[in-house]
């Protein structure tokens, strides 16, 4: 089938394109950044660009949506910017999909919709959400919605915490928590995400929300007794109290089973074995170059 990927010369995007092309389907991706691998049809634009958009999504059968503003602090510095791309971009490839008998659209949200105090980045996603719900409502738009932990693993922005530890740790630095510590998070890693969206394939992902994240949640600071375990015992474990840390983002996990019972897919890297893959990479694909 013809796949497209927005966002798909991102993080989690590219790695979608890769499981993708792995199951044998075509894929096109549109990003304001060239994709990593050549054998795709890229278009270069904006999701914001209603031609650009029916342009990408002509033929298509099934629409992955990755593309988002979802860094927390350049999200809170440019709350309309966010509110425009996340919602407007969303509501345009909707709003094309109506029109070219997409097989399905398969919305990338976030576990942390369920955080309560509420956040531009979730609001941004639930809005989303509730887009999916009513162009299959008003529309007969079929989607499915993937609610994803932190995700992880190569091809990482550099600002996400396990690549700042890892990093640190490698230079032989220690490492910060800025915070109590206690701070809970459910990693998952990025390949397993990207075998999610090619299990939401499955017909009986249809019109469905599902939970794709880690077996468990661990603290910050056990992240990095981990980090420090694998990478350098020597590293020293620094907690630093940092009151602009009291917003972050809590993330709740919920209905793991449901996922598995309708189309097959439970994570199979556990939070030890991806850090170490995550060092491979980085040695091999980064500190090799540079």
């Amino acid at each position: 089938m013809r796949m497209l990927v927005t966002g798909g010369s991102g993080f989690i995007g590219s790695h979608v394109v890769d499981k993708l092309l792995d199951a044998g389907h075509t894929l096109r991706v549109l990003d304001m950044k060239e994709p990593h691998r050549g054998d795709v049809e890229y278009f270069n634009g904006n999701i914001l660009s209603r031609e650009v958009v029916k342009q990408a999504i002509k033929d298509v059968d099934f629409i992955y949506h990755f593309a988002a503003a979802s860094n927390i602090d350049l999200v809170k510095n440019n709350p309309l910017e966010t509110i425009e791309f996340n919602i407007m971009g969303t509501a345009h490839l909707l709003e094309e999909a109506r029109y070219n008998n997409i097989r399905r659209f398969v919305m990338a949200s976030s576990v942390f919709v369920h955080d309560t105090r509420g956040h531009l980045y979730t609001t941004s996603k639930l809005a989303s959400e509730m887009l999916c719900k009513d162009y299959h409502t008003l529309f007969s738009v079929p989607y499915t919605i993937l609610r994803i932990g932190t995700a992880y693993g190569p091809r990482s922005r550099n600002a996400d915490v396990i690549s700042i530890f890892v990093q640190r740790a490698l230079r032989n630095e220690n490492l910060t928590i800025f915070g109590s510590g206690k701070q809970k998070r459910n990693f998952i890693y990025v390949e397993d995400i990207a075998l999610a969206c090619v299990a939401a394939i499955n017909e009986n992902a249809n019109n469905k929300i599902f939970t794709i994240a880690g077996k468990k949640s661990i603290t910050i600071e056990e992240l990095a007794y981990t980090v420090k375990n694998i990478v350098n015992p020597a590293s020293e474990i620094i907690l630093k109290g940092d009151n602009n840390r009291e917003d972050d983002y809590l993330g709740q996990i919920e209905n793991l089973d449901f996922v598995q019972q309708e189309i097959g897919w439970k994570p199979e890297v556990n939070i030890s074995e991806g850090i170490m893959k995550y060092v491979q990479w980085y040695k091999t694909s980064v500190m090799k170059t540079n």
